[in-house]
């Protein structure tokens, strides 16, 4: 017996340790119902998730509006019958240029020629005026003078050249003439017989406002 007894306390293990591994097992236990019930939480908090996600997902759901529903609409005019026509602004008329704003130059293509023969004649007709005025071309005639004396003048028998034009700060406009060398009357009245020789003046003329002469010998 007291061998038996000798083996018997040899191999038991001291109260101590017993009571460890009670407390270990009833820790695991407690471990495994804390995270049963936080498994439960977390199911039941992803099913409020979800409702919650439709809930917001109906609220946004669009509805179309009734037909008696006042929306702010953009304002898109309609369009009219017949487009309006944008007013339409009369400029003012031009005024004509002024004797002291034009500036003729008279060029003949030679300076001697035979007496009765034909020379042709450039008459140079600019302003300068800053704002723009109107000159009738028309009215430009080229007069041959002994002296004081007009003996050939192209507004005699010539009938008038060119047009109405615009002109401004030097801008010019040229008309061509033919003089003969021929002596002429107011109208183109009488013969006209030939200048004797001797030296002329060549003058352009517009209006009031007369070239600069240009020298011209009949021989």
């Amino acid at each position: 017996m007291e061998g038996f007894k000798g083996r018997f306390v040899k191999g038991s293990e001291p109260e101590s340790v017993y009571w460890k591994r009670r407390g270990i097992v009833a820790g695991a236990a407690l471990v495994l119902i804390v995270l049963a019930v936080l498994g439960l939480n977390a199911l039941g908090g992803e099913g409020d998730d979800e409702s919650g996600v439709e809930a917001d997902a109906a609220k946004q759901e669009w509805v179309p509006p009734s037909s008696t529903a006042s929306a702010q609409r953009p304002y898109i005019p309609e369009p009219s019958a017949s487009p309006s026509e944008a007013p339409s602004s009369t400029a003012p008329p031009v005024a004509a240029c002024t004797a002291d704003q034009l500036m003729l130059q008279v060029v003949a293509a030679f300076d001697e020629v035979r007496s009765g023969s034909e020379v042709p004649v450039s008459v140079l007709v600019a302003s300068g005026a800053d704002t723009p005025c109107t000159v009738d071309l028309r009215s430009v005639a080229v007069e041959l003078a002994a002296g004081s004396d007009v003996v050939y003048s192209t507004a005699h028998c010539e009938t008038p050249q060119g047009e109405e034009v615009e002109l401004s700060g030097g801008a010019g406009q040229t008309v061509e003439f033919t003089v003969d060398g021929l002596a002429s009357d107011e109208g183109c009245q009488g013969a006209r017989r030939e200048l004797p020789a001797g030296d002329y003046e060549l003058r352009a003329r517009l209006g009031e406002a007369v070239s600069s002469p240009a020298a011209l010998r009949l021989t």
